[in-house]
């Protein structure tokens, strides 16, 4: 992995913060604005020891389910060596860590900001961990199914595809024997998959722009493309390969035809 922490080099010189504010990270985390927030210069001593926190975490990454990812994804290897984690304050406080690509190369993006905050309950190395696990699996993802500019109703196909994924297998160690056969995730499954039909099919463009958004952020229940595709996911752990190598076209459909109580076959 190859980390680039220049901005919080900035931040930490105390620079002014049109020094690092045009960086190209701020105009990818949401299209077609710059999304730069000026950071808490407050917080430049817990920004610096969260810094080397996660460096050290970096060069000692295990995934979580180790194993399963290996099985699911090919030449893992080689694809870690490609990535690029980028370090930053500045994004906003929603964004803690994403994927965005630049120049045809993929960045791990990490808010210390945000980090810093986890650090604060004792939990920084097993929230970078899986933070880590999480992005890395959509760094993998996209080797085999590259992002594109892609039409609404793809857009949402693409996204659900890839955070249930991501979701699925950085969620706890030994996913493989979770079971989720209960009355709460059935009623999380189903509230998830009719939001995700309904922004399917929508055709206004004020709310498809807010669906467009929405199918991956806010709360952790709220992104309701990736909900439902991780429970999807969740409940046909046996054949997890089977469908990433089948891949995200008219994944919803899979979805929609799927009963919570229903058996694979």
């Amino acid at each position: 992995m190859k980390i680039d922490s220049s901005i919080i080099d900035h931040y930490l010189a105390r620079e002014p913060s049109i020094n690092y504010s045009n960086h190209w990270v701020f105009n990818e985390i949401e299209p077609g604005k710059n999304s730069f927030t000026p950071p808490d210069e407050s917080r430049a001593i817990e920004v610096e020891n969260c810094r080397k926190h996660v460096v050290d975490i970096c060069g000692n990454f295990t995934f979580l389910n180790n194993d399963l990812v290996h099985d699911i994804f090919d030449d893992i290897s080689q694809a870690l060596k490609q990535v690029n984690i980028l370090l930053l304050v500045g994004a906003p406080s929603m964004y803690d860590a994403m994927v965005r690509q630049y120049q045809g190369e993929f960045y791990l993006i990490f808010n210390l900001i945000s980090f810093s905050d986890y650090a604060k309950n004792g939990r920084l190395s097993d929230i970078v961990n899986g933070l880590l696990s999480h992005e890395l699996i959509h760094v993998l993802i996209n080797e085999k199914y590259p992002p594109k500019k892609f039409s609404y109703t793809d857009h949402l196909n693409y996204i659900s595809f890839h955070e249930g994924f991501a979701h699925l297998l950085s969620y706890k160690e030994g996913i493989l024997n979770y079971q989720p056969d209960n009355a709460v995730y059935k009623a999380r499954f189903d509230s998830a998959k009719e939001k995700l039909l309904h922004a399917s099919k929508e055709k206004d463009p004020i709310l498809r722009q807010k669906y467009y958004i929405e199918v991956n952020t806010g709360g952790y229940w709220d992104k309701f493309g990736a909900i439902a595709s991780k429970l999807y996911l969740m409940k046909h752990m046996n054949a997890l390969k089977k469908i990433y190598n089948e891949g995200w076209n008219n994944y919803i459909n899979k979805i929609a035809n799927y009963d919570w109580h229903e058996s694979l076959t």
